[in-house]
């Protein structure tokens, strides 16, 4: 990446800032959500010094605003989500080659991907590709609805749609990991 923005290519920048945006909002919010539980579980010890929760949750709680606040975050990565189908809707011969890793979900709203799966069976639950096409799935069906209903926008829509995309994101590229 460096090595391209050097030379002047700053294609990827757009693709970077929303696979990023979406990563920081997911790992802090898990973060803080599970130093919440880990607090929980410990009943009333989780609030003493002892513990060591409480200085872990003061330091950790900040991070869903610094470095860019979550909330603005997530409405980046469905703004990029939003581009990404708009450009592939409004052509009149999609080509699904050229969405970025971020946006290759999206590939299963051009036919003959259109019909969504059909719900699985209970064997198929044990290959793990069952949930990263589902993961995929729903993220594509939330930009879509997102897309259609722009005008109507309730209090989670960023959050419910950003968090498919992104989680959608990972399982693809944890599972090319795994495959690798």
């Amino acid at each position: 990446m460096s090595a391209r923005l050097a030379s002047g290519d700053t294609s990827l920048l757009a693709e970077m800032h929303a696979t990023t945006s979406g990563l920081k909002v997911l790992v802090s919010t898990l973060g803080v959500h599970d130093l919440e539980v880990a607090r929980r579980s410990m009943g009333g010890h989780g609030y003493s010094a002892f513990a060591g929760l409480g200085r872990l949750y003061a330091d950790y709680l900040p991070s869903v605003t610094y470095e860019g606040d979550n909330f603005v975050l997530d409405q980046q990565v469905v703004r990029a989500a939003l581009k990404a189908h708009n450009i592939l809707a409004s052509s009149s011969s999609p080509n699904t080659q050229s969405l970025s890793p971020s946006s290759a979900y999206l590939r299963l709203l051009v036919s003959p991907n259109q019909t969504p799966p059909p719900t699985p069976s209970p064997a198929s639950w044990l290959d793990p590709s069952t949930s990263i096409a589902l993961l995929e799935w729903r993220a594509a069906l939330l930009v879509q609805e997102h897309a259609r209903t722009t005008a109507q926008l309730d209090a989670s829509v960023y959050q419910r749609v950003a968090k498919a995309v992104t989680e959608a994101f990972v399982a693809v590229q944890v599972s090319k990991m795994i495959e690798a």
